[in-house]
């Protein structure tokens, strides 16, 4: 009798045992990753982590570029980023004004949720943070659900690989006539449209002249293309015996390559060539000076071009550029006295610009 007493309690102490194991490993954290590109980003997983803090997932930062492209590219990326941590999902956010896409992937099971939220104004605000703590609920959501072992979302389809026909010549064997799908272009073709003020040292007046600049272009890996006008403000020369109004137009092609691009920032350098044209309209102060009648004088510029661009949201940006146009065929300004032709100002033949402008892809 003693015995079986013995062999109940120690089979009773067995079970807490196991019992407790089994809990422990329940228990256990797995890992989930966040990439944070902004501050922004940072303080959404802040909230989120306040709204899990009951689950047993570790969420862990992981600062670096945003995971833009096409949608296989951005699937290779999480895969790549889950597999070199081993973790179970990654979290990612984009915002484009007040929409704001939660994406919640998980690559073992090929799943990718996605849902948008509305977040207005900037972290710290009353209404930025009621729109985070909606999305740290969504979150959450998605964590629970990876924890019962039911993923939400959508099923990324693995691309399908290419295989090339079997040759007798190749003494490989048939395994490695396997040839993998090439990588997709994660920039594709895109559309912008340039506005801005410029300003250009042309040697007819001390402080230059300055105008508005309209632009439109392509860019694509490597090159962009763009057509752009340039429309100077009228100036007025006055040098106290004639009095010039001289405008200035200028219309071309630019094209330029990046040499950084870091998606954020690009700096590229190019060259432009176009076609230049200015009016002017001359007044005599004196009698004995003769006026020229008004006209219009083409010409052709070309030249190297800088650019330096910050694109500080998805589609909206600034760019700087700077350049230098040699200038063929520019207006003489002068005078006839006394039946001889005086020279006033012959301009400049290499003119430095600055352009300042705001671009906008569609």
């Amino acid at each position: 009798m003693a015995s079986g007493v013995v062999l109940i309690r120690l089979g009773l102490v067995a079970a807490l045992c196991l019992g407790g194991v089994s809990r422990a490993e329940a228990a256990s954290p797995w890992l989930a990753v966040a990439c944070v590109t902004t501050e922004e980003d940072g303080a959404l997983l802040e909230r989120v982590r306040g709204q899990s803090s009951d689950l047993p997932v570790e969420l862990r930062a992981m600062p670096g570029p945003s995971l833009e492209g096409s949608p296989q590219a951005q699937w290779r990326s999480v895969v790549e980023l889950a597999g070199a941590h081993q973790a179970r999902a990654v979290l990612w956010f984009q915002r484009s004004g007040p929409e704001l896409r939660i994406h919640f992937a998980q690559p073992a099971s090929r799943h990718l949720f996605v849902r948008t939220a509305r977040l207005e104004g900037a972290p710290g605000a009353l209404e930025w943070s009621a729109g985070a703590e909606a999305v740290a609920l969504v979150v959450r959501s998605a964590l629970r659900a990876v924890e019962a072992g039911q993923p939400l979302g959508e099923v990324v389809e693995a691309p399908a690989p290419v295989v090339a026909e079997p040759r007798e010549d190749l003494p490989l064997p048939p395994e490695l006539w396997a040839i993998p799908p090439a990588a997709e272009d994660d920039t594709p073709l895109r559309w912008q449209v340039l506005v801005g003020g410029m300003a250009v040292l042309d040697g007819y007046a001390s402080e230059g002249h300055q105008g508005l600049l309209l632009g439109s272009g392509w860019e694509f890996r490597p090159v962009r293309v763009r057509f752009q006008v340039l429309a100077g403000l009228g100036a007025s020369l006055d040098d106290g015996r004639t009095q010039v109004e001289l405008a200035q137009y200028a219309a071309g092609l630019w094209v330029d390559m990046p040499l950084l691009d870091t998606g954020s920032l690009r700096w590229g350098l190019g060259a432009g060539v176009g076609g230049l044209l200015f009016t002017r309209k001359t007044e005599s102060r004196f009698k004995l000076i003769q006026a020229a009648q008004p006209g219009v004088t083409p010409a052709v510029l070309a030249g190297p071009e800088m650019s330096l661009r910050w694109r500080f949201s998805r589609r909206v940006g600034v760019e700087a550029f700077v350049a230098a146009d040699a200038v063929m065929g520019r207006p003489l300004l002068g005078y006839s006295e006394d039946g001889n032709f005086v020279m006033r100002n012959k301009g400049w033949g290499v003119r430095p610009r600055g352009v300042l402008a705001l671009v906008v892809m569609p």
